[in-house]
C-alpha cells in the first residue's frame, strides 16, 4: 500500500511540475503571441511608409519629366527665337554692304 502511495505521490509531483511547465510555455506563449503582434503592426506601418515614399517618388519622377519636357520646349523655342534673330543681323548687314 505504502507503495502505491509513493507511485501516487511521485505522479502528482511530476503532474505539478508539467502544469507548472505549461504555464511557463503559455506564459511565453503568450509573450511571443504579443511580440508578433507588435512586429506585425511595425510591419504594416513600414509597408505604408513604402507606398507613401514611393507615391511621393512616383510623383516627383512626373514632375521632372515634365520639368524636363517644358525645358526642351523652351531651348527650342530659344533656337528658333535666336535663329530668327541671326536671320534678322544678316538681312541687317546685307542692307548696309548694298
Amino acid at each position: 500500500m505504502e507503495e502505491i502511495q509513493n507511485v501516487i505521490s511521485e505522479i502528482q509531483a511530476k503532474i505539478v511540475k508539467m502544469q507548472s511547465a505549461l504555464r511557463t510555455v503559455k506564459s511565453e506563449n503568450d509573450e511571443l503571441t504579443n511580440e508578433v503582434q507588435l512586429l506585425n503592426t511595425k510591419l504594416s506601418q513600414r509597408e505604408q511608409e513604402f507606398a507613401d515614399l514611393n507615391d511621393k517618388y512616383d510623383e516627383l519622377k512626373h514632375q521632372n519629366e515634365a520639368s524636363e519636357l517644358l525645358n526642351t520646349q523652351h531651348k527650342k523655342d530659344n533656337e528658333i527665337q535666336i535663329d530668327a534673330l541671326v536671320r534678322e543681323i544678316d538681312d541687317c548687314i546685307g542692307r548696309l554692304k548694298a
